[in-house]
């Protein structure tokens, strides 16, 4: 009934690999477990030297004359850590909020002036140390940098539950540090900001000298902005400068061209790096940063492939493909930032 099947007699036997493929195989399988080596240790190398970190010494008890609100100074766990944070509450429980998460080789204590400036706008902040930094314990590694970031936006929540929008900053490092963890966000902020940031972990390692350019393709790229930003879902707002000698200004025109939903990218003209933090240029690089915090809805957006909008302070015209306004002229303009919205506190 059944008949078992024979093998044809005249059908021809599989050929062997030849000795020359084998070999090329096996070459080829040790090129790429050597690569794969190379990058986990090149990574690893890079990363335990990427971070500057320093202490923080200023009294948590000091008084804060600015500021008619408490502030608040708490301790949360990340993992195994413990990060410090300070929270300065604006007058009004629904006032908009702003979560910062900061540069490298900063601290607290470097954002207290913006915190400052930030109440005195009518706007609350929450402002934290990643693992290592300041008070902070433990030590910085992508990983940690990572969980500290999605714990710090759990308690900025908490910090300002009724607040009208909440908004999210990060600053040099911290624009990888944000954009890698934004899509865990929940819920979703308001809006964003890029201020002072790169494209791309890879393309920052090699324009600071942490790897040679020959090296770069061995490097893995943890914080890829573009791609990233390409990915938000809420408005973003870049803000850089054209003289910052840290990242040049093409990392952010790479990140505003890609942003899916693009408010508006602000190029200043001569601010250096930290200028957001630098007390002689804090009402002029924060001015388009409170105006979009403050009135968020105000400002159109710009879809991915649009032409990009230019802010430039001191400057007006077009150049380069792209359209410049006058900072001050910008017939969008807030006219709160005109009646004195945003002052510096000691800098009137």
């Amino acid at each position: 009934m059944f008949e078992t099947s024979h093998p044809d007699p005249v059908a021809p036997s599989p050929t062997p690999a030849a000795p020359g493929t084998l070999r090329w195989l096996a070459v080829a399988a040790g090129v790429a477990l050597a690569a794969g080596v190379a990058r986990h240790l090149l990574f690893r190398a890079v990363e335990r030297n990427a971070f500057v970190t320093r202490m923080d010494e200023t009294s948590t008890e000091i008084p804060v004359p600015w500021s008619s609100m408490p502030v608040r100074h708490t301790t949360f766990a990340s993992g195994d850590r413990e990060l410090h944070a300070r929270f300065v509450p604006a007058a009004w429980p629904d006032a908009p909020a702003l979560m910062v998460c900061h540069g490298d080789n900063e601290t607290l204590a470097d954002w207290l002036p913006v915190q400052a400036m930030l109440v005195e706008s009518g706007i609350a902040s929450f402002v934290f140390d990643y693992s290592g930094y300041g008070r902070s314990s433990g030590r910085p590694s992508v990983r940690h940098l990572r969980q500290d970031a999605i714990t710090a936006y759990r308690q900025f929540l908490a910090a300002a539950p009724a607040a009208s929008r909440r908004v999210v900053l990060g600053h040099s490092l911290g624009s990888g540090i944000l954009l890698d963890v934004a899509r865990l966000f929940a819920p979703q902020p308001d809006g964003y900001v890029i201020a002072a940031g790169f494209s791309s972990a890879r393309r920052a390692a090699v324009q600071t000298g942490r790897v040679p350019a020959w090296a770069a393709w061995l490097l893995p790229d943890p914080w890829d902005n573009v791609a990233r930003a390409s990915r938000l879902e809420r408005p973003l707002l870049v803000v850089h400068s054209r003289a910052d000698a840290v990242f040049a200004h093409g990392h952010a025109e790479r990140v505003a061209a890609a942003a899916r939903h693009l408010h508006r990218l602000v190029m200043h003209d001569a601010m250096p790096h930290g200028a957001a933090i630098a007390p002689d240029h804090l009402a002029a690089f924060w001015a388009p940063i409170v105006r979009y915090v403050q009135d968020m809805d105000s400002g159109s957006l710009v879809e991915t492939g649009a032409r990009v909008d230019v802010v430039e302070a001191g400057r007006e015209g077009s150049q380069g493909g792209h359209l410049h306004e006058n900072s001050h002229e910008n017939s969008h303009e807030n006219p709160r930032e005109n009646s004195g919205s945003m002052r510096v506190p000691g800098k009137q």
